[in-house]
């Protein structure tokens, strides 16, 4: 049922959203809400889209559309970083807000503009286009919502009036559901996936540290150092993310955590708190299976002549001490404890008895693998009693 003609939709959508918008929501819930209240209210809607711009290394922004038919489904779709450079973007209507922060309108039935995106609208039976910019707190940041209707005539002056009052009052909802994202975003990516949950949720203390039991992972690249002093420093950083992309996608691809580079090496955990410790160990050791097979396929046909990979790695089980460590203002999520030193000096010993891989007693007891190999006992740097380690098959 819609408002009588006489009330103030831009009031009634406010007073509205006073309640609608503390929901604690995320967009793609809020969307659809926000746009069944809009046509409660009669304004002809038949297609609204949120463009939204991220902090994100592979993805520059979200776009969430909403369509009438079909019972006023959403769609989520993600801009891969770059995008702006892209044809689709320097020819859209987004640009335009982009660049002018002045509201965009295209009234479809007279044209298109030359822009492919509302040619595809107009050639679906929209009549009328228009896009607002959000006032963003944040100006590093751009964001825009835009309506399109396919009643004949396209949008009244009231109408237009209205959405742009309709943009702004949902600005600081959409803005703060925003940033929210960037900041989980921007966690996940510098702290990985556990530790930025628990960041984001407050554990942000110094010392605030958890004791868990997880399968602790090192590995670095051999040979690294020379390669170093032999290229120019783009060919480092190409090599090292090359390393990367493999070891990391082995790791995160059996459920591991990776909490740390450094240098060429890498530092991930398997949590056995929800697991039993035989499954993270089998997770660690599926993971390693898995860097393997990647690097083998890399060596096989290395990019732009790069010489092939090697590595060590090497897998411990224990507790270890999860949480903030450093300075009173600037801290590192991390593991330390007994077992996590361990962990680390039998990369030394890997490299010693000319084995890529290498695990610890304690783990290939718990892994109830009966194919692992003895290599015996070595010292370990740093502890006075030598390790046992085994070897994979």
């Amino acid at each position: 049922m819609s408002e009588p003609a006489s009330a103030s939709r831009p009031s009634s959508f406010q007073d509205w959203l006073l309640h609608a918008g503390t929901d604690p929501c995320d967009l793609d819930t809020l969307l659809p809400r926000i746009c069944a209240r809009l046509c409660e209210l009669g304004l002809p809607l038949d297609r609204v889209s949120l463009n939204l711009e991220m902090l994100h290394p592979e993805v520059g922004g979200h776009g969430r559309v909403w369509l009438s038919e079909g019972g006023g489904r959403v769609s989520l779709y993600h801009a891969p970083r770059g995008l702006e450079v892209s044809e689709d973007y320097l020819a859209s209507p987004v640009r335009v807000v982009d660049e002018t922060d002045r509201p965009f309108r295209q009234h479809l039935e007279a044209g298109d503009a030359g822009m492919p995106l509302l040619r595809r609208l107009r050639g679906e039976g929209f009549t009328d286009y228009v896009i607002a910019p959000f006032p963003f707190q944040d100006r590093e940041r751009t964001a825009a919502m835009s309506f399109a209707t396919t009643r004949p005539g396209g949008f009244s002056p009231a109408d237009l009036a209205d959405l742009e009052a309709v943009v702004r009052m949902l600005c600081p909802h959409v803005e703060a559901r925003v940033v929210a994202e960037i900041a989980r975003d921007l966690m996940t990516t510098y702290l990985g996936r556990g530790p930025g949950e628990r960041v984001f949720r407050g554990q942000i203390r110094r010392g605030d540290c958890t004791s868990i039991f997880a399968a602790i992972c090192f590995c670095d690249l051999r040979g690294f150092t020379a390669f170093t002093h032999e290229n120019v420093s783009d060919r480092v950083i190409q090599r090292l993310n090359c390393w990367f992309d493999l070891a990391v996608e082995a790791v995160e691809g059996q459920g591991g955590e990776v909490l740390k580079f450094m240098g060429d090496g890498l530092l991930a955990i398997f949590p056995a708190e929800e697991l039993n410790p035989r499954e993270a160990c089998h997770r660690a050791l599926e993971a390693a299976d898995r860097l393997s097979r990647g690097v083998e396929g890399f060596n096989a046909a290395p990019p732009d002549g790069m010489p092939p990979l090697d590595y060590g790695l090497s897998l411990h089980l224990g507790y270890v001490a999860f949480g903030n460590i450093g300075g009173p203002r600037r801290l590192d999520f991390t593991v330390v404890g007994p077992a996590v030193n361990l962990a680390s000096r039998l990369l030394d010993v890997a490299k010693g008895v000319e084995r890529r891989v290498v695990v610890s007693a304690e783990f290939a007891g718990c892994s109830g693998r009966n194919d692992l190999h003895d290599l015996g006992s070595h010292p370990v740097r740093g502890l006075s009693r030598p390790a046992t380690v085994y070897g994979l098959p």
